[in-house]
């Protein structure tokens, strides 16, 4: 080969290798920068997730504190939750049983309120007839001292004697308006249940209500054509004097009546006395 090839490709081959160091060293600034870059960015990086781990460690702390406490609310939660189950089961029981209680009382309450309204109804009613007796009570109090006062006479009338110091003397004039309101001449004669001596005490009775003292009078004898007249009457001294009264029929009629002597006797004419009886007193001559 010619030098001059050789010296050629020498300085090709020199070229070719200042070229290739000259690439390489720009390869390696180029490398090397980029690595610079790399490296910068790593470390920031490094230094980002540091920054990153730092607070989630402290997160970590934190929470993990905040679990704790949790843990320990749960704790506490879970106690008092089971407290309460035990008091819910304790208000569920008493619960259960006021309701069947509630029940009871409901019931009780149905019928205390039938009881009542029949009560109701009873008290209405009893209000009703206590009202009507009150009325009836009213009339009988105002006509109380009427029934005492008429009482006390036929009590007097009955069972007390007529002293002489109560006794009232009636003129004729009232014993004949007097006996024109009695009623016992009204009653049947009925034999032997009510006869003249019937009559005649009854009469005496009545008359003694107005503080009379009438008696009873008898006669026994006949009559003018012979009939037997045995006969009870009531006699009583008025102002005028001592008169009879027929108790069958009211009439009034004067003596004097005496044993073995006749004298008028109204409805029956002239009758002889045989015997003449006085069967119950009546007042004694005036004074």
């Amino acid at each position: 080969m010619p030098a001059e090839n050789v010296k050629t490709i020498a300085i090709i081959a020199l070229i070719i290798g200042a070229v290739s160091i000259g690439c390489h060293d720009i390869f390696v600034q180029v490398e090397n920068a980029k690595f610079k870059a790399d490296f910068e960015s790593a470390a920031k990086l490094v230094q980002k997730l540091e920054s990153q781990n730092r607070e989630l460690l402290e997160n970590y702390s934190r929470l993990l504190e905040e679990f704790k406490t949790l843990n320990q609310s749960y704790a506490a939660l879970s106690q008092n939750y089971t407290a309460l189950i035990e008091q819910y089961q304790k208000v569920l029981a008493e619960y259960v049983k006021l309701t069947v209680d509630y029940a009871s009382l409901n019931l009780t309450y149905w019928k205390l309120l039938q009881n009542y309204t029949d009560l109701e109804g009873q008290t209405f009613e009893l209000r009703s007839k206590y009202e009507n007796l009150s009325s009836a009570y009213q009339t009988l109090l105002a006509n109380y001292s009427e029934v005492k006062s008429e009482f006390e006479r036929l009590y007097f009338a009955v069972y007390k004697p007529l002293l002489s110091n109560e006794t009232e003397t009636p003129s004729i004039d009232e014993l004949s308006s007097w006996l024109k309101k009695d009623e016992t001449d009204k009653i049947n004669y009925t034999y032997p249940d009510f006869v003249c001596g019937d009559f005649a005490v009854m009469l005496s009775m009545h008359a003694k209500l107005n503080h009379w003292d009438m008696g009873v009078v008898a006669v026994l004898g006949t009559t003018a054509d012979g009939r037997e007249f045995d006969h009870a009457f009531n006699a009583i001294r008025c102002r005028e004097g001592l008169v009879y009264v027929e108790p069958q029929n009211d009439e009034i009629f004067y003596g004097p009546i005496s044993e073995d002597a006749w004298y008028y006797h109204p409805g029956f004419g002239q009758i002889y006395v045989n015997l003449f009886i006085i069967v119950v007193l009546y007042q004694p001559p005036l004074e």
